[in-house]
This record gives C-alpha cells, structure tokens and sequence, in this order.
C-alpha cells in the first residue's frame, strides 16, 4: 500500500524522485515508531543525507528547479 502511495506521489509530482522506495518507508517506520527503537536507527543510518534533506525541505520535488 505504502509502495503504491509513493508511485502514486511521484507521478504527481508530490514526491521527489530522488527518494528510493526503501528510504521512505524507513523514513515512515521512524515517523510511526521514533528511533528508540534501535532496529529503525540502524535502518535510517545509511540514509543520514536523505533524512536531514527530507527533514529541511520535505518530500516534495523543487519546483524552483522547473
């Protein structure tokens, strides 16, 4: 379901395609379940330039790039 909302967001131009599939769904289980939970901190390191992007503008593309 997630996977379809993220194809859906992406051909509407609500999600940045530069967001893979596995980060915004781990991006998601953080939202859900915090990063207290050590299984999602370790998930979410490899994507520390992704999270603090995401985290500064959002998921939606750049419009200013157009």
């Amino acid at each position: 379901m997630l996977l379809d909302l993220f194809h859906r967001g992406r051909k509407e131009g609500k999600v940045d395609l530069k967001y893979s599939d596995e980060f915004l769904i781990v991006f998601f289980q953080a939202l859900i379940e915090g990063f207290s939970n050590s299984e999602v901190y370790e998930k979410m390191k490899p994507y520390v330039a992704e999270w603090t992007d995401i985290i500064i503008k959002g998921v939606a593309p750049d419009k200013s790039k157009d």
